[in-house]
């Protein structure tokens, strides 16, 4: 197998490990925004109001992984021939 062809299938695995874990840093997200929204309302009393922010913080928390990392695995082979291409000149 040629060298490009294994570095090409290199990124392919790569790409596809980081797409594969979004939806377990998404429900994780999702998770330690309400623990510590549950916290902070056993901690101060205000019930159930900063459970339903946090929550939704880890809502967006999670978004905004999930948009970070679809942009990098879509942009990583891009990113990689321009490197590849600099590197054969």
């Amino acid at each position: 197998m040629s060298k490009r062809r294994q570095q090409q299938q290199a990124d392919t695995f790569r790409a596809l490990g980081s797409v594969g874990s979004v939806g377990m840093a998404f429900v994780l997200a999702l998770v330690i925004g309400f623990w510590i929204g549950h916290v902070l309302d056993g901690w101060l009393h205000t019930s159930p109001w900063l459970t339903i922010l946090f929550f939704f913080l880890g809502v967006a928390a999670g978004i905004v992984n999930l948009y970070r990392t679809m942009a990098e695995a879509s942009g990583s082979g891009t990113k990689n021939e321009e490197r590849r291409t600099n590197n054969e000149e």
